[in-house]
């Protein structure tokens, strides 16, 4: 086992990615053996699956071979971050203020379930958009991605900020929704997100769209984030990288490296 040092901050966040990961691990091997996919190989890869998720997410191990099993996790850590498309459904919402539900409806027709979705609002328009139209925007795309995402450029498209739609909901719908709505509505009209960034739940973080995912994981653990929006050269939003995403992609990649193991 190749290992380097790491600080212990990493590890114990590590630590929380590998014990998350053990009841995948089980499930796959509870798969195999139903199967009829006896290797030993297989199965000892399987269990040190935890482990190589504690190797991607702290750097610490480099190489791990056990009955002629080798996972090379940092090679899989330092592989472009995994980003899933961003849907832009920017809309007229004064006009979805005046249509009402059926508007949106016609909307959340054109989107695929299962796939992330992004309400992505401009700065500096005074007046266009209506915080009760933005909520029932939110209502009804949350039910195609539970984690869904709102982005906020600037007038030229540019990344501003962002926030988990629900923690906006939750902000505009509770006992003082007269004043957040308020405080809302001046925060979009502004030409920058200085306002914006003082309301609960928002944040200007990002990476970058080639961002590793070992630099995704542990920027997400800074900030407590299950999603980051993902930004081009230019700083303009191209995707949105999860989390879960992440892991469930680097499970994979480990998985079919080790099946084509000798």
């Amino acid at each position: 086992m190749r290992s380097s040092t790491n600080e212990p901050g990493a590890s114990m966040t590590a630590v929380a990615y590998a014990i998350a990961s053990i009841p995948i691990a089980v499930l796959l091997a509870l798969v195999l053996k139903r199967l009829s996919i006896g290797e030993s190989t297989t199965f000892i890869a399987l269990l040190l699956l935890p482990l190589g998720v504690w190797g991607i997410a702290s750097g610490t191990v480099s190489e791990f071979s056990a009955g002629g099993v080798a996972l090379k996790f940092r090679e899989a850590a330092k592989s472009e971050v995994k980003l899933l498309p961003l849907t832009d459904v920017v809309q007229d919402f004064q006009s979805i203020e005046k249509g009402g539900v059926s508007a949106i409806e016609g909307l959340t027709s054109t989107l695929t379930p299962g796939r992330p979705v992004a309400l992505v609002l401009h700065l500096g328009r005074p007046g266009y958009y209506v915080p009760s139209a933005v909520v029932l925007y939110l209502q009804a795309l949350s039910s195609f991605d539970p984690e869904l995402t709102l982005v906020v450029t600037d007038a030229g498209g540019k990344f501003a900020a962002a926030a988990d739609g629900r923690a906006v909901m939750s902000f505009l719908t509770g006992q003082n929704d007269f004043e957040a709505q308020s405080r809302f509505r001046e925060a979009l009209d502004a030409p920058d997100a200085s306002r914006l960034l003082q309301l609960p739940g928002f944040t200007s973080e990002a990476i970058a769209a080639n961002a590793t995912n070992a630099e995704a994981l542990t920027k997400m653990d800074q900030l407590a984030r299950r999603t980051l929006v993902a930004l081009d050269a230019e700083g303009r939003p191209k995707g949105l990288a999860k989390r879960d995403a992440i892991v469930t992609y680097l499970l994979v990649q480990l998985t079919s490296d080790t099946a084509k193991a000798p």
